[in-house]
Parts: C-alpha cells; structure tokens; sequence
C-alpha cells in the first residue's frame, strides 16, 4: 500500500536510479485482429479492455517484470496524443513507445521537467478495468507521463508507476502456452545510433554499455537490453526476419526478446499454428508481419534464471 498520494509531489536529488523496461506500446489497427496474432505466437492475450481517462483500448499479455500492450482506437486519444501515434502506420503497425520504471513517478516528473532541452507531458492515469481470475472486477491504478523524443516520436521512452500492481502482474495471466517468461531484449532502429546516447542515458538512468556508430547498447538493473542499431545492421541482426526500411521517420522500436521456458515446445506451437518463423543456432525469429509489427524473439531462458 502505498501511503503518498500518486500525484503529491515528492523531494527528489540530481542521482538517477537505473531504470528497468516496464511495458511495451505496440499501435494496432484493429486490437482484436493483433490479439489473435499474439495467440497464434502462443501467449495468453487478456480481452479488450479501455483506458478511462486516455481512451484508447488495448489487449494485453502480463510477463514476469514487464507486460506488452496492444493498443487500439487511437483516434479516440485526447486530438494531440491521437496525431502522434497515428503517424506509425505509415510505417504499418509496430512500437510506439515504451515504459520505463519509476519509483517515484512525482519526482521524476519534477526533475525531467527542469531539464530545459526535454518535451514532458503532465501525469495521466492509464487506469482501465481488468476482470480477476476470481470473477470479480478490479481496475489498475497506473500513472505515466511522456518524455518526447526530439527526433521521433517512435523512439520515445516514458515513466510509469503503478500502485495496484496486483491488477498488472496476475500470475494466472503469466503462465502462456508458448513458455514465455519474460523480456530480456529490445531492438530499435535509428540512422545514427549516437545521436540517441544522451536521450536514453538520462531517460534509463546509466551509461552506455557500448557505443559505436552503428550500435548502442544499454543494460537495466535486471540484465535486460536495450539497443539501438544502424538499419545496416537489421539484417545482421535479424536475418531473413529484418523488417523492411520505413523513411517516414527517424527511428522507433523494431523487436522484442523473449525468453521462454522451453524453445521446442515454442518451436511445436509455431509450427502447430502456422506462424512463420527463422530458426536461429540461439533460438527462433519471426518477421513482424506475423506479430503486429514487432519482430519477436525466442530463446531459451539463461542458465540460473529460473525462478
């Protein structure tokens, strides 16, 4: 329980604690049409349910730490947030943004806002009803605000807090048919991955951990990566699973990774349901044309992260 009121703002120091990945917004079309795809990858994708106060919708599958958020009805956001999110289907559908933590989403609000160089919105409240396990219904109580990225709104990153977190990680919610446990990975495209290195280390709160002219490279607290390659380096990275070019803007979210519990149980369900999918020496890829957009990864869970 948390005893500070969600919007009370809070002293906050110049340290940045490292954050971690929170969530993933993935735009869709048509949120049900993208959550029959997630079923056919193999996770267990949560019915369509609304944003009260933002008003789009969404589908969404709860993974250990992080969850992934198909969102619908853009249209429907508040005129300015609709204009932003639109603009990725002109490079069809995919990630829009992606959460980070925060422990403390007042202060980090506070101390975001007072770098002159950054485009902070105000807090909002993504609260939306989820019906429980137990039939009952609940509705989360989870705060954001957006950081804008200067150059693409498809690479921006943004702070989440949520103070019901039982109505965001059910462990009845997390067990999926295709094993998948958690994100360990996340893959962005941009022209000059360098010109990121300031934005994502104040946003992720730590230093690269490499740095070059085609890839940058960031670990959270949690060993999870985040990455930004050349679009020279998608097919490198990817193989015959690379996503295709798109000039419409500079950069945004291409892939995710995630680790599941056992790969040829995953590969069987792949084939079962005829996805399409690259075989990898370290696991499987499918194209995102297969996933709303997203290239997804799956791979076998590290030697001693079991839990």
């Amino acid at each position: 329980m948390h005893s500070r009121s969600p919007l009370m703002p809070t002293m906050h120091t110049e340290a940045v604690s490292p954050r971690a990945l929170d969530h993933f917004v993935c735009a869709t079309r048509d949120v049900e049409d993208a959550g029959r795809a997630y079923t056919r990858l193999g996770f267990h994708v949560l019915p369509k349910m609304r944003h009260v106060e933002i008003g789009s919708c969404n589908r969404i599958v709860q993974l250990h730490d992080t969850y992934f958020e198909l969102v619908g009805d853009l249209e429907r956001c508040t005129p300015a947030l609709a204009e932003r999110l639109t603009a990725r289907f002109a490079c069809g559908e995919g990630l829009a943004m992606t959460s980070l933590t925060s422990s403390d989403l007042p202060g980090d609000h506070a101390a975001l806002s007072a770098q002159p160089d950054l485009t902070v919105d105000r807090i909002l409240n993504a609260r939306r009803r989820i019906a429980m396990p137990d039939g009952t219904d609940d509705e989360t109580d989870s705060h954001c605000f957006y950081v804008w990225h200067p150059r693409s709104t498809f690479l921006t990153l943004f702070l989440s807090e949520h103070y019901k977190p039982h109505t965001i990680w059910v462990p009845a919610y997390m067990q999926h048919p295709n094993g998948a446990r958690r994100v360990v990975r996340q893959t962005f495209v941009a022209p000059d991955p360098l010109a990121e290195r300031s934005y994502f280390e104040r946003m992720l709160g730590a230093t690269a951990a490499q740095a070059s002219s085609d890839r940058l490279e960031f670990r959270t607290p949690r060993g999870e990566t985040v990455e930004i390659l050349a679009p020279t380096q998608l097919a490198t990275r990817f193989g015959a699973a690379a996503p295709p070019p798109c000039a419409a803007f500079r950069g945004h979210g291409v892939g995710l990774r995630y680790e599941v519990e056992d790969l040829a149980t995953c590969l069987e369900l792949l084939v079962k349901n005829g996805v399409k999918h690259v075989e990898t020496p370290g696991g499987l890829t499918v194209p995102g044309e297969f996933a709303a957009g997203v290239v997804t990864e799956f791979v076998p869970i590290a030697r001693g992260a079991r839990s």
